[in-house]
């Protein structure tokens, strides 16, 4: 993320808050029976029908258990080959939340790139109109806070909802680094969040959105991707939107993702994976719409011109 950007958020925000913020019975007549004028003759049989709804055909949903067994014990180390990261600049500068699901996405053999899944998909709000755990707050293009693990999951759900994939994403939240790790030696890459280069740096209140919620953050946020690790060497692999593929102490790393709130998000599944899409929990819970069907949002957003004279 860009903290000059986020900065620069929040004075734009404080002057807008300043000025806002079934089974039915049908009868029917056999014999032309005279229904006109509610006498029924004499030939008539009456008899019923009985109009079923109509239902989508069941289908199975896919399923993978992300549950750490009881007793494992991790490798020494281990890392998913081939993992490529994908970077957030200079298009979407505040936007490493959805970058990096971009890059998990492209290495499970989705083809989807970060402006199409920024704006079709993610759910977006005006800075002040909600918290990060019901939309990403801002602009990613320029301004932008942030969202929430469980945004990416609703982002990843409806993305899979488009392609009819039986993928969904998982919110880890709360688990060990070592649970993360866990994932990682089944060759799932984890969504991670953390800080711009592992900087020490608490949440704050920054401001009460319009909902009466406020608003908690770290100017230093960002996200990253998981792919590897080494005990020995003392390090995590990890594809950093910022910096592209690096490793952190993992000592520092396990820190950081603490202060962060140990927010974490894993896709079950890949591109191969059969089946069809069954609408998840994740994209019940949405409740902004993304930046394309968001009206209004454009024009309080600046332009790349405009935020360029800025």
């Amino acid at each position: 993320m860009n903290l000059i950007l986020r900065t620069t958020a929040v004075a734009a925000f404080a002057a807008a808050v300043l000025t806002s913020c079934a089974v039915s019975t049908v009868p029917t007549a056999e014999n032309s029976a005279d229904v006109s004028g509610g006498n029924i003759s004499d030939n008539a049989v009456m008899t019923s029908t009985t109009v079923q709804p109509e239902t989508e055909p069941l289908t199975e949903p896919f399923s993978l258990n992300v549950e750490v067994p009881a007793g494992y014990s991790l490798p020494q180390s281990y890392i998913i080959d081939g993992f490529n990261a994908v970077l957030q600049e200079p298009e979407l500068p505040t936007g490493c939340e959805v970058t990096s699901l971009t890059a998990d996405l492209n290495y499970l053999g989705f083809s989807i790139d970060k402006i199409t899944l920024c704006d079709n998909f993610m759910p977006i709000a005006l800075a002040g109109e909600c918290v990060m755990d019901e939309a990403y707050v801002g602009n990613p293009r320029y301004d932008g806070f942030g969202c929430n693990a469980n945004i990416i999951v609703q982002t990843a759900d409806k993305y899979f909802a488009s392609v009819d994939s039986p993928c969904y994403g998982v919110d880890l939240t709360g688990q060990e680094l070592n649970d993360i790790l866990y994932q990682v030696t089944q060759g799932r890459p984890v969504l991670v969040w953390s800080t711009i280069g592992l900087q020490v740096s608490y949440p704050e209140y920054v401001w009460t959105a319009s909902n009466g919620k406020e608003l908690i953050f770290d100017w230093y946020q960002h996200c990253m991707v998981v792919y590897g690790y080494d005990f020995n060497q003392g390090i995590v692999y990890a594809a950093d939107p910022l910096e592209g593929n690096v490793t952190y102490p993992i000592d520092q790393f396990e820190n950081i993702y603490g202060i962060m709130g140990k927010q974490a998000v894993v896709i079950c599944g890949d591109a191969s994976t059969k089946g069809h899409h069954i609408t998840t929990e994740a994209e019940h819970s949405i409740t902004m719409p993304p930046y394309n069907e968001t009206e209004g949002v454009e024009k309080a957003m600046p332009s790349e011109e405009n935020a360029a004279n800025d």
